[in-house]
């Protein structure tokens, strides 16, 4: 996320201090404490006051007010306030603050505090993490889902955005480009986008440029592209795609073929026209309902097979079900305020928040043997916030009631079926074989984008009508 924030800034915080009152609220919850026993204690950090009314609510709590209000779903800024002002959070009394006080903080405040946050999170997550939810391709070092999704549009609040009717592409709050590590179900790295309509292919660059050696991507169609398949070979990362209809191949080398089923590798684009520059892997086969195919970098059909292949690219999935996630359980579809600095919080607190939640899911996985996916994510999120308002360990908890209130159960998500290839019946690969050869990319000219018409063709008048018409007249 880049974006630049105001000028002025609150103190800085250390990701230590959150974590521990996020900590805190999460896990432990400690009993109310009364407002008139003095356990918090605001104080300036400058011993000098400064002009207007002094400082109630402090950074910590600020903050930490934030990420519940994500978490319980308080939908907006005055629910929050309402919140700090009656209840107490953690080891924090309630502070009673105005909307508009409240609004200038976080807008001086920016969202590089949570950023902080966000970056500490992960540090300590990959630490601590439970066991891999994915135990493919042992080969790469990471497997990452590449994908970017549109935010929601914004309320017409603002004059600027009274001018665009409703639906306007200019109302949308921007992009999200994301990596997600499908072994640790954690949000490895996003891009803020205020550009909505920008093609995925310009932000994938900078998005992949310092991810470990021997990575693993997983990308949809919207990544296609012969440059694109070069680039990551030469990087040395490993990558899996669909294969894009009526895209031009060679075969190079057979390893097995049987009707349908085909694994060899190939060029891709044709002699005199674009083509890539590496060889790849292709397979197909059917599942008794589509024909599918794939493409990848990785040659060996012993390293990679075919049944892993699929399973590989339907874990890219995991990634839609991640911004599935961020939109509907913690409302990112609905925004708290149209200004650009308050939606980066937003956008940063709810990853923060599910980051969190992601690894407990994870954790309860591991802790009940089962799959992540086998634990109802929606149900957990649902009911994460009464479990700490009633100080219940919400491990022990699930562990216990899990099965019987359906939080345990398994997963709906479809499994492909795929031919399994024995490895006697696989044709070497000759050592005298060329795999590379002259690239030629071409670049295309992107096509102006055209608003979509709803007008019904009028049906045009017979012949014989017409010519009787005139006639009458």
């Amino acid at each position: 996320m880049y974006d630049t924030p105001s000028a002025s800034a609150l103190p800085a915080i250390t990701p230590a201090q959150v974590t521990t009152q996020l900590s805190t609220a999460l896990l432990v919850l400690p009993p109310p404490v009364p407002a008139a026993s003095g356990t918090v204690a605001v104080v300036p950090s400058s011993s000098k006051r400064g002009r207007g009314r002094p400082v109630e609510l402090s950074e910590t709590h600020l903050w930490l007010g934030v990420l519940w209000a994500v978490l319980e779903g308080l939908g907006g800024y005055r629910a929050l306030t309402r919140y700090l002002a009656t209840l107490p959070l953690g080891r924090f009394a309630p502070v009673s603050i105005s909307d508009s006080a409240l609004l200038q903080r976080l807008q001086r405040a920016g969202y590089e505090p949570l950023q902080a946050l966000f970056d500490h999170l992960g540090v300590w997550l990959q630490a601590t993490l439970s066991p891999p939810a994915c135990t493919l391709a042992s080969f790469a070092t990471h497997i990452i889902a590449l994908d970017e999704t549109k935010l929601d549009a914004v309320t017409r609040r603002l004059p600027w955005q009274r001018q665009h009717k409703v639906g306007h592409p200019a109302l949308l709050a921007g992009k999200l480009a994301a990596l997600f590590d499908i072994r640790e179900q954690r949000w490895l790295r996003l891009h803020y986008l205020s550009e909505s309509l920008r093609n995925c292919k310009q932000e994938a660059l900078a998005l992949v440029e310092e991810l470990p050696w021997h990575s693993l991507l997983l990308f949809d169609l919207g990544y296609f592209s012969f440059p694109w398949f070069d680039y990551l070979s030469e990087r040395g990362f490993y990558w899996i795609s669909r294969y894009r209809e009526k895209t031009c191949y060679q075969l190079l080398h057979v390893y097995y073929r049987n009707g349908v089923i085909l694994d060899a590798l190939v060029w891709l684009g044709s002699a005199h026209g674009p083509r890539a520059g590496r060889a790849v892997r292709l397979v197909r086969f059917g599942d008794g309902h589509d024909l599918r195919m794939y493409l990848t970098n990785v040659l060996d059909p012993l390293e990679l097979p075919m049944g892993d292949i699929a399973r590989l690219y339907a874990r890219r999935w995991d990634i839609e079900l991640a911004f599935l996630t961020l939109k509907e359980l913690f409302g990112l579809h609905h925004w708290w305020s149209s200004q650009r600095p308050l939606i980066l919080q937003q956008i940063a607190a709810v990853l923060l928040v599910a980051q969190v939640v992601q690894a407990l899911r994870l954790h309860l996985a591991a802790q009940a043997d089962c799959d992540p996916f086998d634990v109802s994510l929606p149900l957990l999120v649902k009911h994460l916030p009464f479990l700490l308002r009633a100080r219940l360990h919400p491990v022990q908890w699930v562990l216990t009631y899990g099965t019987t209130q359906h939080f345990l159960r398994p997963s709906s998500r479809y499994s492909v079926v795929v031919p399994a290839i024995p490895a006697d019946q696989l044709t070497p690969l000759p050592p005298d074989l060329i795999l590379t050869r002259k690239a030629n990319y071409r670049l295309y000219k992107p096509r102006p984008p055209r608003p979509a018409s709803n007008r019904k063709k009028k049906k045009k008048a017979p012949a014989s009508t017409s010519r009787s018409s005139r006639k009458a007249r």
